[in-house]
């Protein structure tokens, strides 16, 4: 029986783009805000024009206005009163104000021509914090998906190949992969999940029957491929 030539020929680490990751753990773009946390990108973060940057304020004063109406309303029973005036010209300054504070005072947001006005975050990954933190948390999400979206950063498949050559013929083994890898992450995270793949091809080598030298020789010289 004819004895079967094989060697592996290189060992090499791949990283390439991922172009259809998963994104959904950050939000999604919607022309419809679905939560109190949607984030319109009409306009920029601090906006007063944007709820939840008006709403004490707006609140606050309405609390002055019910005051000041049930006062004038008091002194409606008197005819005599010499503050109707005063009362009324007070309920329309706050009224006003009331106004200008939910009025837009920025130069506009990150929104472009044919895109998608709000962002909705995945806001429910911060249940059981305050909404402030919320807000916090899904705006850093929300800035982190606006990078993604100029190319600042990408995701990534991490995998390892080896060339090996049977009988003359050149074949390529691959393990797993691990995809959905944020590209800007921790080297030592990066360099974990090579290791990883690096191992899993190991025993994928092993199963093909290659011995422990010839694969040990094989992996001390691992190329790297962008």
């Amino acid at each position: 029986m004819k004895r079967i030539s094989k060697r592996i020929a290189k060992i090499t680490i791949k990283r390439t783009t991922d172009d259809s990751p998963d994104t959904s753990y950050l939000g999604e773009y919607s022309n419809r805000a679905e939560s109190d946390y949607a984030i319109d990108r009409e306009h920029s973060l601090d906006c007063q024009s944007v709820e939840h940057n008006h709403a004490e304020t707006v609140e606050t004063l309405e609390r002055v206005l019910q005051y000041l109406d049930s006062q004038r309303t008091a002194e409606g029973d008197n005819p005599d009163s010499i503050y109707w005036e005063p009362l009324d010209d007070a309920i329309g300054l706050i009224a006003d104000t009331q106004s200008e504070a939910q009025e837009c005072d920025c130069s506009g947001g990150d929104m472009e021509r044919n895109e998608y006005r709000y962002f909705n975050p995945c806001w429910e990954n911060y249940k059981g914090e305050s909404p402030a933190d919320i807000r916090k948390y899904v705006r850093q999400d929300y800035e982190r998906m606006e990078r993604l979206n100029r190319g600042d950063w990408v995701y990534l498949g991490i995998r390892a190949d080896a060339e090996i050559i049977v009988d003359g013929v050149s074949q390529e083994i691959s393990s797993g992969g691990l995809w959905g890898v944020e590209s800007d992450s921790d080297r030592a995270y990066l360099s974990e999940i090579d290791g990883e793949q690096l191992a899993e091809l190991r025993e994928q080598l092993r199963g093909l029957g290659f011995g422990t030298r010839a694969i040990s020789t094989a992996f001390r010289n691992v190329e790297h491929a962008e």
